[in-house]
């Protein structure tokens, strides 16, 4: 009696098991799902973008803690981790940043990085030829993964106008939110 009591118990665990695995690996249409869910590095993503760019990618100063804080605004009680570099000559403007907020902050840090765009923008009128890839830069976020893109190749044509160079400039940017938006893209196989 002892022995088919324990067998008894014993299928009785094997279902409660099995029936739990079974659904774990179900999504909300019932149907079985075997892709693992993709875990985001952040250094990934900067990577991503750094390679997008090639030898274009022109900041090579790391930006710290104290340059995000008192410069861009960040407030840092929001970040998980960052990477931030920019330029090491102060003529240009070329920045990437990349910041993984804490949980359900992305959107306070992106609030953030778009106010230090806006600012720069209205006071850098010391550097004019900075306006237009100042104007074309761009915050992008995925989740709580948070990013400023002011980067690119230099346009060196003088007989550009203030319409070319928007256009160049919004194509330059569009490298990188394009690297970022395929690295977060839900379809694994592309990577």
């Amino acid at each position: 009696m002892k022995k088919i009591l324990a067998f008894l118990l014993a299928a009785s665990m094997a279902l409660t098991f099995f029936a739990g695995c079974s659904q774990n690996n179900e999504d909300e249409g019932g149907v079985l799902s075997s892709a693992p869910e993709k875990v985001y590095s952040l250094q990934e993503a900067f990577d991503t973008v750094k390679e997008a760019y090639g030898e274009d990618y022109i900041p090579s100063m790391d930006l710290d803690e104290a340059y995000l804080s008192d410069t861009m605004g960040v407030t840092m009680d929001n970040v998980e981790e960052f990477i931030a570099q920019g330029p090491m000559i102060s003529a240009h403007v070329d920045t990437f940043v990349a910041i993984k907020a804490k949980e359900g902050m992305g959107d306070a840090v992106s609030e953030e990085l778009e106010e230090y765009r806006n600012n720069l923008y209205d006071n850098s009128f010391n550097y004019p030829m900075n306006m237009p890839k100042i104007a074309a830069s761009e915050v992008v976020t995925h989740g709580d993964y948070v990013f400023l893109l002011m980067l690119g190749k230099i346009n060196d044509d003088m007989d550009a106008t203030e319409e070319d160079l928007e256009k160049y400039y919004e194509e330059q940017t569009a490298i990188g939110r394009d690297a970022l938006n395929k690295y977060f893209s839900d379809d694994t196989s592309s990577q």
